[in-house]
């Protein structure tokens, strides 16, 4: 449902909770989703990404290095501390 069709059916008194529900934005999380989009271009699961970034484990696998650099701006050189 569109805001202006949720708006319209909240002032007639006729939005039904489902409707106030699905009328709601997504949440949205940009670690979490910055997580599963790269995990998923670079087909590997979210825990390995996750030791990329976190635990700076660098991935042996240069296409994934170049996922991340193209996806950051970050030049490989940099994306990790040494």
């Amino acid at each position: 449902m569109d805001e202006k069709r949720t708006q319209e059916a909240q002032e007639n008194g006729e939005m039904t909770l489902k409707g106030y529900y699905q009328s709601l934005p997504d949440a949205s999380y940009p670690k979490t989703d910055f997580v599963n989009e790269i995990a998923s271009e670079a087909k590997v699961s979210a825990a390995t990404v996750r030791n990329w970034v976190v635990y700076g484990m660098k991935p042996k696998n240069k296409k994934h290095i170049e996922i991340l650099v193209k996806r950051t701006g970050i030049p490989a050189e940099k994306l990790w501390k040494d």
